[in-house]
């Protein structure tokens, strides 16, 4: 059986924030589990059009981020406070996933998905963090009961450029329950090594 797919979307437009740094991390500890990773950073994310149901054609960038997901054994979603919510730019990138609606596992169906937000204050952590834990409700997947809330104001990383205790430590909870569910849910499965995975099926309009 492959190595599980854990794919990352998240960031800013700002290359190397603080958010995009953390969602690395992020996905580095999932490797260091033996998942395979994609990342859809800020800058993929910037290419993306607003999603609209209107009939126009899809991006190629918006066909290749449906069609990773649908392939994806676990989601890492990371996202800047903005106002009390998720980013825009977070945000759209989530609702290109609508082209998922008729597939087999529509949206992120079935799925386990570790949630992670930045902002300078707890309040704002908070509320953008609830705000993305319900968007994943919203598309079927499955929150990790803990969902990391890193702070920048307060310290991020120390003088060496390594993550604080606390904030490592978050991380490291969160994409261990994400890998835990994983390897539960492989364990309960058959083992059908071999078959070609269905073809996703995306919806154009």
């Amino acid at each position: 059986m492959a190595a599980p797919l854990v794919v990352g979307i998240g960031g800013s437009n700002r290359p190397g924030s603080t958010t995009e740094r953390l969602l690395n991390e992020a996905l580095r500890v999932a490797e260091a589990r033996g998942a395979r990773t994609a990342v859809f950073d800020g800058a993929f994310l910037s290419r993306l059009p607003i999603f609209g149901t209107d009939g126009t054609e899809q991006s190629e960038d918006s066909l290749t981020l449906a069609r990773t997901v649908a392939g994806a054994d676990g989601v890492v979603l990371a996202s800047p406070g903005y106002h009390g919510g998720l980013s825009g730019l977070v945000k759209n990138g989530i609702d290109h996933l609508e082209l998922l609606r008729a597939d087999a596992r529509p949206y992120l169906d079935g799925r386990p998905v570790a949630t992670l937000v930045t902002a300078a204050g707890w309040q704002a952590c908070g509320t953008a963090l609830v705000s993305l834990r319900s968007t994943v409700h919203a598309l079927r997947g499955w929150p990790t009961p803990f969902g990391a809330a890193v702070n920048t104001a307060e310290p991020v990383y120390d003088d060496a450029g390594r993550l604080v205790g606390q904030v490592g430590g978050a991380i490291g909870i969160m994409v261990a329950q994400l890998m835990d569910f994983l390897d539960r849910g492989r364990s309960d499965r058959v083992d059908r090594e071999g078959d070609a995975p269905p073809e996703p099926r995306i919806s154009h309009s």
